[in-house]
Order: structure tokens, then C-alpha cells, then sequence
């Protein structure tokens, strides 16, 4: 399992092993080219030159043409003095020279073009705001992650490795059903729960796509303060739902008695009666109307479930007006 930094590391390993290569295969050329020009023989030895021309031009492209140019410049001192300034030789040797330095160029160049290439992928892999890792999907080993994807679940990206993407699940069962999807047809907004180093609980969402030698890439999104708001609204929700109902069973509650107080003004004098009848009216019509408001709220409740997508599947179609009560002010039942 490696990750950025051990990546640079056996970079810079690699490199120093193919310099020892360069080296090596450069003196094995001139020595090997010594002893077939001392023979006379200047056909088959020189494309050894080949070899650690073509190595520098692949490792260190910005010098790959000096070397080239310095190789070159040996083997044609070695020829012009080893078969004696033959002038057939020379030419030969100088156009053997000019094929190697191209090669050189032609190498460099691709090689410049592959490095250019990968620092930009590497600049987007690890300063992207998405976390980026690329898993073994033979051990769900993490080979590599950015630095993002390390830390939404607490981690650094050296350490991350001591786990494997297996065990970052909550759930096995979303775990089994992604694997699935990827398998099939990739991920795509895969919204699941991952366990965090300090084993706090991260909602996350992915996406996910094979490559080649049994290998995936995985992006993540940290989605959990979303998650923190969306459960903050249905709380807010719900009690608008239970401020609704008891504005509903409220209405009901003070019809029932105003409608006995509307039936008893009948045993009072008429004068009394007219101003009891009068307020009763006037209660009746404040009733109505927190009636009318809470058919508007259950609307509002409705429009918040259907556009904002808060508690989506449990939109109820508008619910009835309470049944009319007893007409407070004729005082009919």
C-alpha cells in the first residue's frame, strides 16, 4: 500500500537505480566498442549506446540530449582514432551518431510531455476539494489517497493505509450494494455512512469507476453537516405539523363551550343578551379565521415537503377543514 509521499520516495529510488544503469551500461558500451573497432568491427556494437542513451533521455529528459551529444562524441573519437581516420568509417560512425541523437530527442521530448501530464493530474488529485483514493479491488487495500480523502475521516494520508476501504463502512449491507453497482455499471451519488478514525459516525457521498489490473477509483464528498441541517429541518417540520393540530383540536375546543354560552344568553333580558351574542360573533369570527390560517400552514407544509425535499415521502394530501361547529352565533346545534 503506498501512498503520496512513499510514492516520491521510490521515485526518487528508482531514479538512482537507473543512474547506477546508465553508468554501467555506459562504460560496458565504450569498453565492448574498444575492443570490436581494435578488430576492425564498427557494425553491431555501437547500438549498445543505444541503451543508456535511451534510459537518460526517459529519467532525465532535460538532459537527455547532452548525453547524447557526449556519447556520440566518444564513439566518434574512438572510431576516427581506432580504425585509423578512415574516412568510410567516420561518415558511417557520424550517421549512426545523428540516428542516436535523434532518438534522444524523440524520447526527451515524450518524456517532458508524460511529466508535464502527470504533475498536472497530480496537482488535480491532491488539490482537489473531492476526496480522491485509488483501491486494490482484490484486497480493498487503499493504494493512494489525497490529502481531502484522508482527512474527512480524520486520518493522514500516511496513515490511512493501516485500514482498508472494507472497513470504512457502517453498514455491510450499503457496503455489499455498492460493490455491486460497480461492478455492474459504476457509482454514481452513492450517499452512505463511513466510520471516521475517532469512530464518530460521517455521512459521505460517492462515486466510483473501475480501471484496468482489477483497480478502482473512488471519490467522496463530505455530506454530513447537509445531513445535520436536513435532520434540524423535519424536527422543525414536525413541530410545525404538531403546532397545526393543536390549532385544529384549539378551534373545536373553544366552539364547544361558546356554543353552550350562546344557548344560555336566551334565559337573559334581550338588551344583555344582543351584547352577549355580539361577542360570541366576535369569537366565532376570530375562530375562522385561525381556521383559514391553518389551512394556509398546512399548505406551506406541503410546499416545503414537495420543493425542498424535507420529509418528501410523507406528503399527505391537504387535510380536511375541521367539520363546522354549531353555529356560536344563532345558537343553533
Amino acid at each position: 500500500m503506498v501512498n503520496t509521499k512513499e510514492s516520491s520516495i521510490q521515485d526518487e529510488s528508482f531514479g538512482g537505480i537507473w543512474f547506477f544503469i546508465i553508468v554501467n551500461t555506459t562504460i560496458l558500451a565504450i569498453l565492448v566498442n574498444i575492443f570490436s573497432l581494435s578488430l576492425g568491427m564498427a557494425e553491431v556494437t555501437p547500438g549498445l549506446f543505444f541503451i543508456p542513451v535511451v534510459i537518460t533521455a526517459y529519467w532525465y529528459p532535460k538532459k537527455g540530449m547532452l548525453f547524447a551529444f557526449l556519447v556520440t562524441a566518444i564513439y566518434l573519437c574512438m572510431v576516427y582514432v581506432l580504425m585509423g581516420g578512415s574516412a568510410p568509417a567516420v561518415v558511417t560512425a557520424l550517421f549512426k551518431s545523428i540516428i542516436m541523437v535523434g532518438v534522444a530527442a524523440v524520447v526527451s521530448t515524450l518524456a517532458l510531455h508524460l511529466q508535464k501530464s502527470e504533475a498536472k493530474y497530480r496537482g488535480i488529485f491532491n488539490n482537489s476539494e473531492a476526496g480522491t483514493g485509488l483501491i486494490d479491488g482484490t484486497n480493498l487495500s487503499i493504494i493512494e489517497v489525497n490529502q481531502r480523502f484522508a482527512s474527512i475521516l480524520g486520518y493522514s494520508p500516511q496513515d490511512i493505509h493501516d485500514v482498508t476501504f472494507s472497513q470504512l463502512w457502517l453498514e455491510a449491507s450499503e457496503r455489499d450494494q455498492f460493490f455491486t453497482r460497480l461492478k455492474e455499471e459504476g457509482v454514481d451519488n452513492f450517499e452512505t455512512r463511513f466510520t471516521a478514525k475517532t469512530q464518530e459516525t460521517r455521512w459521505v457521498l460517492l462515486a466510483a469507476g473501475m480501471l484496468p489490473d482489477n483497480l478502482f477509483v473512488c471519490t467522496m464528498l463530505d455530506i454530513t453537516d447537509r445531513k445535520k441541517m436536513e435532520a434540524a429541518q423535519k424536527k422543525a417540520l414536525q413541530q410545525i405539523e404538531k403546532n397545526i393540530e393543536q390549532f385544529a383540536i384549539l378551534g373545536d375546543h373553544i366552539r364547544n363551550p361558546l356554543a353552550v354560552i350562546v344557548g344560555l344568553t336566551c334565559m337573559l333580558a334581550e338588551d344583555i343578551a344582543s351584547k352577549v351574542l355580539a361577542q360570541a360573533r366576535e369569537i366565532d369570527r376570530i375562530i375562522t379565521q385561525i381556521d383559514i390560517g391553518w389551512i394556509e400552514s398546512d399548505k406551506v407544509r406541503n410546499i416545503i415537503k414537495k420543493y425542498y425535499g424535507i420529509g418528501a415521502d410523507e406528503i399527505e394530501e391537504t387535510k380536511p377543514v375541521p367539520g363546522n361547529p354549531p353555529d356560536a352565533a344563532s345558537g343553533k346545534k
